[in-house]
């Protein structure tokens, strides 16, 4: 199976790119995901494409938290496919159970600013993991309640055996008469350059 995710929030604004050193220094910690906002007022996250929930949960640092699992997802950086869960963290509201089946029509729930990381406003992480049996694992946290953290068995970023990928790498932009998705990027240091734009289906 082969399938091109799309975006998870119909007019998105990329808002923090992953691990920027500009990030870094304005906030104290690495940004182990990507950070995305809609340009309207409708905060509805779709599913990107055809796929499985394989977890939900509170997390304390992480508010709301949903994990999906996407097989066969285009990476458009190595132009493979590649199986891959994407990990959605401070969400407002959760609209699906463990096990259930998704696609881009699925209403995930709703972006917030939910959890001790949540931020200083609403928005959406996300993270990209190769990591499909694990999906609760990653280096955002050190230790936490639901979330298994570096001193829990997650992978350091920075460590040979690291599987957190960009997850701007696997996202498409639909702009057909059904979705009529937008992508744009806040225009400062917290963007990387090759994230600024991304590929239409």
């Amino acid at each position: 199976m082969s399938q091109k995710l799309i975006l998870p929030i119909n007019k998105a604004k990329l808002t923090a790119s992953i691990d920027t050193e500009a990030y870094k220094k304005a906030f104290g910690f690495r940004h182990f995901g990507s950070d995305m906002i809609s340009t309207q007022k409708d905060r509805t996250v779709y599913a990107s494409g055809n796929g499985t929930v394989a977890a939900t949960g509170w997390d304390n640092a992480c508010g709301n938290v949903v994990a999906v699992v996407y097989p066969g997802a285009y990476n458009r950086k190595t132009q493979k496919d590649e199986s891959i869960a994407i990990r959605y963290f401070h969400l407002a509201a959760i609209n699906v159970k463990m096990g259930q089946r998704v696609d881009k029509n699925t209403k995930l729930g709703t972006y917030g600013m939910t959890g001790k990381y949540g931020g200083t406003g609403p928005h959406l992480h996300m993270e990209a993991d190769a990591d499909t049996q694990y999906v609760l694992y990653t280096p955002t946290v050190t230790a936490s309640n639901y979330l298994r953290g570096t001193s829990q068995g997650a992978v350091p970023f920075d460590d040979a055996r690291n599987t957190v990928m960009n997850v701007i790498d696997f996202m498409h932009c639909k702009p057909g008469l059904l979705d009529l998705q937008t992508y744009t990027t806040a225009l400062d240091a917290y963007i990387h350059p090759e994230d600024r734009s991304i590929d239409k289906t």
